[in-house]
């Protein structure tokens, strides 16, 4: 029996030290080769408190959150399994009997252990154990990305409903100085100052705003439907702070490093896949060498018998050649997959900071054009009253204005839109 253990243990030995199996080396940087690799957690970046409390929710409750937390759990039993494959197999089988021969009785019984260890071709339990380690990694990686989707859509979806407070409160606004324009331009008309026809587009206007003012509180309810059925909860009115109540996360103003990108849980998933191939090309080749196992049973009053096997493939048909070329082909197939993530994702920041500076840029804009023409519909309104612009000019300064602020609020919506496509293309 030593014999036979010296000689698997010499075997096991040797499958280390053999070409066929090497550990996988990883394309992504390591923290300490990325400058500046530190990136703010998402409490960094999103600094409203309600929009906090509102993430946390979701993180508690989110179903799609749950079911990639328990495809995690799933990975970790895999892996331990995986980690039980080293160990041998034990099996108990007690058995017993009695003949009966010319009126006597022989009792007869076995107590046996049998062990069984299969070690398999070389490096084939290794490349084995190192996918299930990769296979739960890639579990946590889409865990991170479902969450990293999902704190980016409550984000959206709770700048939409500030974007569409602020209408509300344009549209208000806006409707209580054309009622106040319109009773103007009955009074003018009672008095014979103005047509009855300034009057009719006066009104007309009126009920277009009153209509626009319904349909974005009706859109309001909507919204906030969607955030609930994130947080898993039955609806309810969604707490929000005002446009700009907080400041905008420091990385748009300091830039971004493209080797960020390595915290995407998409790319992360994407090198998670190289490896596994490489592991499957590794068990592909160590499919050409003899596979060994070690067979043995102790039992009472049997002795101990043990037995050790080699088998050395020597015509499959091709199999063994065609499985390791296809583990070829999809180890090529993700390293092409890996470096097209790598393109899309960087692709995806140039663009979000692209998008954020230009309707940054455009919401100043609206500002200033706003300003102007509130002054100019104080101005026309006076003139108006003095019988020296008609009601055309002061229709069209309303519209004007009306057109710059919503206008100004779409825009910082669409800017702090491109922050949280920010958020998610770096995966933080």
């Amino acid at each position: 029996m030593k014999r036979v253990l010296c000689i698997s243990l010499l075997l096991a030995m040797a499958v280390s030290s053999c070409g066929v199996y090497t550990k996988y080396e990883s394309s992504l940087p390591s923290d300490a080769d990325v400058p500046g690799a530190e990136l703010p957690t998402w409490r960094e970046f999103f600094t409203d408190p309600q929009l906090q409390e509102l993430i946390d929710s979701a993180m508690a409750g989110n179903t799609a959150l749950a079911v990639a937390s328990l495809r995690l759990k799933q990975a970790d039993e895999n892996l331990k399994a995986s980690g039980l494959a080293y160990i041998p197999s034990l099996f108990f089988g007690p058995n017993g009997g009695i003949s009966v021969n010319g009126g006597k009785g022989t009792a007869s019984y076995q107590l046996p252990l049998e062990i069984g260890w299969n070690f398999g071709s070389p490096g084939t339990l290794f490349a084995r154990r190192y996918q299930a380690q990769a296979k739960r990694i890639q579990a946590q990686d889409n865990r991170d990305a479902v969450l990293n989707e999902l704190i980016s859509q409550i984000a959206a979806d709770y700048y939409m409903l500030q974007m569409l407070d602020e209408q509300v409160d344009i549209l208000e606004n806006t409707i209580s100085v054309w009622e106040r324009t319109l009773e103007i331009q009955r009074e003018y008309m009672l008095s014979g100052r103005a047509y009855y026809s300034s009057v009719a587009q006066m009104e007309s206007k009126l009920l277009d705003a009153q209509q626009q003012l319904l349909q974005v509180r009706a859109d309001i309810a909507v919204w906030e439907r969607t955030v609930c059925l994130l947080v898993a909860k039955p609806y309810h009115g969604i707490s929000r702070a005002r446009t700009g109540a907080y400041p905008e996360p420091e990385l748009l103003e300091t830039g971004v490093n493209l080797n960020q990108l390595r915290s995407r849980p998409d790319i992360r998933a994407a090198e998670r896949d190289m490896e596994i191939a490489y592991y499957l090309t590794s068990e592909a080749k160590s499919g050409f060498f003899p596979s060994i196992n070690l067979n043995g049973s102790l039992g009472w009053p049997s002795v101990l018998n043990a037995a050790l096997s080699l088998a050395q493939p020597v015509f499959a048909g091709g199999s063994l050649k065609c499985r390791l070329n296809v583990s070829k082909a999809d180890q090529e197939i993700a390293a092409l997959q890996f470096n097209q993530a790598v393109l899309q994702a960087a692709t995806e920041v140039s663009q979000a900071v692209a998008d954020h500076k230009l309707h940054s840029d455009k919401a100043a804009l609206y500002s200033s054009q706003a300003e102007i023409q509130e002054k100019a519909c104080r101005i026309v309104e006076e003139m108006s009253r003095d019988g020296k612009a008609n009601y055309l000019e002061l229709i069209k300064a309303q519209e004007k204005l009306l057109a710059a602020q919503l206008g100004r609020v779409q825009s910082i919506y669409s800017a702090r839109e491109a922050a949280v496509r920010l958020y998610k293309a770096l995966g933080m």
